[in-house]
């Protein structure tokens, strides 16, 4: 059996941690687009009722694309107030499906 020196075993446990900084830099990495994708362009939502049967069956998922309408201070998370009203807003066309968000209290 061969023996392994000092040098090389110090040489081999930074590769080790140098693998798990690269592992977790991918991984905050992804995160971030996966954020910045939800935030911005799309958002998965449950269909909670049959108000669309047959078209959409109560459970269905679908994406919602969140550009078409613009943005406003509630497409982004906490609802920051960076501005009023919406940016780049264009009209709802006939059989656009719009998605929401329930608010959790009446107040919007």
């Amino acid at each position: 059996m061969a023996k392994m020196n000092t040098n090389e075993v110090s040489k081999a446990k930074p590769k080790s941690q140098e693998g798990w900084r690269e592992t977790i830099k991918t991984v905050i990495y992804a995160v971030l687009i996966a954020l910045v994708i939800r935030t911005v362009a799309y958002e998965p939502f449950n269909i909670p009722s049959g108000s669309m049967l047959p078209t959409l069956l109560i459970g269905d998922y679908v994406f919602v694309a969140k550009y078409p309408y613009g943005f406003s201070k509630h497409s982004m998370p906490l609802s920051p107030p960076l501005f009023s009203g919406r940016i780049n807003e264009s009209p709802v066309k006939r059989g656009d499906i719009a998605g929401f968000k329930l608010p959790a209290d009446n107040s919007t």
